[in-house]
């Protein structure tokens, strides 16, 4: 066999060449969409775990101690309460049952 009739051989012709031609014809175009999908997800996937493991942590000890904006708005519902039962738009027992939860 002579270099010529290896280079006849050798040409793909009309048939499915690269890719099925010299175009992106077949299923090509689907595939490298999901390829392309696959990737963004395994990237956003490793940013999430990057942020969620290496943020900074809570210290769940802090939990039950009184922070100082919760101290502010209880002392704003218990005076909101007060003056709503100065004015008498609730009952004794209903003042003392909210001021109750309150605490």
């Amino acid at each position: 066999m002579n270099i010529a009739n290896a280079l006849v051989l050798a040409h793909p012709g009309s048939g499915w060449g690269h890719m099925g031609g010299n175009d992106w014809s077949g299923w090509m175009w689907l595939w490298g969409t999901i390829m392309m999908l696959l990737w963004i997800a395994v990237i956003g996937v490793a940013v999430w775990l990057v942020i969620r493991f290496a943020g900074p942590r809570r210290d769940d000890s802090r939990r039950d101690e009184t922070r100082p904006q919760d101290v502010a708005g209880t002392e704003s519902a218990r005076r909101i309460l007060a003056e709503r039962y100065a004015r008498g738009e609730i009952s004794s027992e209903e003042y003392d049952e909210r001021l109750a939860k309150l605490r």
